[in-house]
């Protein structure tokens, strides 16, 4: 059984402009997402969902250029977003991460699809990987309910909404304590992530030879020095996530 990836995408971010732009190896490191993904088996279209601002125009040029897929919808209503591109390329359930996961590793793409297919959950979602490494699979017609009895429309911080008690499945699968690290941060949201990231690249990248979540955690182990680079941002990005998540409130 195959589906599709929708990345959710924006050029917005203030603490570092473009970020998922920046070139890492001589390529966006969107393009090298889609290029991860790609090695998916059970993803057979790739959908970049960015916004109808403007401002977001190169997505869509750089999704044109890759051959990808591309759906334009609200600002900052995120689940409206994914429903509608969902609904545009017919995905009964589809998985999903933001564009500032670079390196994502598709295995767990595939096992979170696996997850979903063993259990139908409403949304089946990695909590215990590393940040920037954790997929979800969306039921879409438990998004649909969320989108018709949620209130606000400001939805960039969305799981909580899947967690009213007696409206959704939540699976969270296990992972093997392999690929359970406490301080690795593999999203980019600073300047520091930027820079560990590069370093990712100068270190397996070598003659596009594709690289998992197993080796990035082999590299950090075999040089520490690594993940003091950015392991303080971890903590900065989850204060950044609570500052600017609301309580999910619902019509019912």
């Amino acid at each position: 059984m195959k589906t599709g990836f929708l990345i959710t995408a924006r050029l917005k971010s203030s603490r570092l402009p473009k970020k998922i732009l920046l070139e890492a190896a001589g390529k966006a490191l969107l393009s090298h997402m889609l290029d991860r993904l790609k090695k998916a088996e059970r993803i057979n279209r790739i959908v970049i969902c960015t916004s109808i601002n403007k401002q977001d125009d190169p997505l869509e040029e750089l999704a044109n250029a890759e051959g990808i897929s591309v759906y334009r919808g609200s600002e900052e209503d995120v689940l409206a977003r994914l429903y509608e591109a969902a609904l545009r390329y017919d995905l009964d359930f589809f998985a999903n991460i933001t564009a500032d996961c670079p390196l994502i590793d598709p295995f767990f793409v595939d096992e979170v699809l696996r997850e979903y297919e063993k259990t139908q959950a409403d949304l089946v979602f990695f909590d215990k990987l590393p940040l920037g490494q954790g997929p979800s699979c969306i039921k879409r017609s438990a998004l649909k309910k969320v989108c018709e009895i949620k209130i606000e429309e400001k939805t960039e911080v969305w799981r909580d909404y899947f967690v009213k008690p007696g409206c959704f499945t939540i699976h969270y699968p296990a992972v093997d304590k392999a690929f359970i690290h406490s301080t690795l941060k593999t999203s980019i949201d600073y300047p520091e992530d930027y820079e560990f990231i590069k370093e990712v690249f100068n270190s397996l990248y070598g003659n596009n030879r594709f690289f998992s979540l197993g080796d990035i955690i082999k590299l950090v182990n075999n040089k520490p020095e690594l993940l003091r680079i950015n392991s303080h941002c971890a903590q900065k990005g989850r204060q950044h996530i609570l500052d600017t998540a609301k309580p999910a409130t619902y019509s019912i």
